[in-house]
């Protein structure tokens, strides 16, 4: 145990420190969002956004009148039932114990917050086995200013980030384990947090990619038969309770459309609600619609749309309009301007490095594990509005190659200098 323990005392600290920092913001909730409802309104400072309050409502008219809604009194399968049941759980939990449910879910994403944390140091150390890459990725993801904020709102982003790293983690073990126990908790726990958040769908197949090169096609289709038991027990009984309500089989969501020509929109330039008027008068759906409307740009105004759908959506995944990382608006009056400009800066970094590196050693194959995860997210996000918070989710993988990548560099400079000063060494020795 004090083996382990000083093996990872590096981590230990910064974990410690970053324990603190989380507990701070969990007693004070500095954020500007949290403290004035006479800008923001009372139900968006007490959950810390329009969306979270909204999620925040559907779980209480969930628990005192059984129906399950977003934004409406009436049920619906607006939302996947992820965050619903989430929050559910955490205020039937604050009634029991008769406490502060806005204080209980805060702490329980605070844990979740630092378990992501924890996963991105575990999973970093079993793919490049080098403490210094994986302390680096826990570090620059830590000073991020968004994970921190997140914990405090009642949105999908902290039990999102963290099951999708937890699933993360649980492939490289049953990978490396072979144990088909290890594979059906990987489908349950990728099937909970599609339920939570969708757009991870498509890495399932880079995962089962990954299987079959390694252990042959035979195996492979094993394997993915296994990985169904998860959504057979998760998935299954939400798409039959949508069959039955509404007569169709809604594995996600029934509002796909919103965001699909939100996201047709370049740069944000035009009035959206044009787009919904113009789609009722060609008598065209939201989803026929974005796709006129994408293949009508790309002939007419091929720079703009090419521009939009490429560089500029993934841009904005990870930066807002004014190149600021998501969470920092919240306590920009609290920060010098020193702090609040090397927070935007290293984000940028962070995020340029990371796709640089991505680039250089895409041929190692942990490496290339990770590109293509990211390649596959943003390429699926892209084709949908995007905003800074859904980038978050693959922020973590960006952070473990921008760690690979400097301590690589690192490695070869100091070889390097090692090497010629024996030469300068031996040189002078000669004289």
């Amino acid at each position: 145990m004090m083996k382990l323990i000083k093996f990872h005392t590096a981590f230990l600290l910064l974990l410690l420190l970053y324990l603190v920092f989380n507990l701070f913001l969990l007693f004070t909730h500095p954020g500007l969002v949290f403290n004035r409802p006479d800008i923001f309104g009372e139900p968006i400072s007490t959950y810390g956004s329009r969306d979270a309050s909204l999620y925040a409502k559907m779980a209480w008219q969930l628990i005192h009148e059984g129906i399950y809604g977003y934004n409406a009194t009436v049920p619906n399968a607006y939302v996947t039932y992820g965050q619903p049941f989430y929050l559910v759980a955490v205020f039937k939990v604050a009634e029991l114990l008769n406490t502060n449910h806005i204080m209980l879910y805060r702490l329980s994403n605070m844990i979740l917050n630092i378990g992501a944390f924890i996963l991105i140091y575990v999973i970093a150390q079993k793919l490049f086995h080098r403490r210094v890459i994986s302390l680096i990725g826990a570090f620059l993801f830590a000073v991020h200013p968004a994970p921190t904020h997140y914990f405090q709102t009642a949105l999908t982003e902290t039990p999102t980030i963290f099951l999708f790293l937890l699933t993360t983690f649980i492939f490289i073990v049953a990978l490396q384990k072979g144990e088909y126990r290890y594979h059906i908790l990987f489908g349950i726990v990728a099937s909970i947090l599609l339920m939570f958040r969708a757009s991870p769908a498509l890495l399932l197949w880079l995962a089962w990619g990954i299987v079959v090169y390694r252990n042959g096609f035979k195996k492979g289709v094993k394997t993915g038969l296994i990985w169904c038991i998860g959504p057979i027990l998760v998935m299954a009984p939400w798409a039959v309770r949508n069959y039955l309500m509404f007569g169709h089989m809604y594995l996600f969501s029934s509002h796909g459309s919103n965001p699909l020509i939100a996201g047709t929109n370049p740069f944000y330039l035009d009035d959206l609600s044009l787009y919904e008027q113009q789609a009722k008068e060609l008598g065209m759906s939201i989803e026929e619609f974005s796709l006129h409307k994408i293949l009508t740009g790309l002939r007419e105004n091929f720079p703009l749309y090419f521009s939009w759908l490429t560089i500029g959506k993934t841009t904005w995944l990870f930066v807002d309009q004014a190149g600021n990382p998501d969470g920092l608006g919240a306590y920009a009056h609290l920060l010098p301007n020193w702090m609040e400009k090397l927070s935007k800066y290293q984000n940028l970094l962070t995020v340029a490095v990371g796709f640089l590196f991505a680039l250089i050693y895409c041929k190692r194959k942990p490496v290339l594990c990770l590109v293509l995860s990211i390649i596959i997210y943003i390429c699926f996000s892209n084709v949908f509005l995007t905003l800074p918070r859904y980038g978050l989710l693959i922020y973590p993988f960006l952070c473990m190659l921008t760690g690979y990548g400097l301590v690589d560099i690192g490695t070869k400079v100091t070889k390097h200098l090692k090497e010629r000063k024996g030469k300068v060494k031996e040189t002078s020795a000669k004289y």
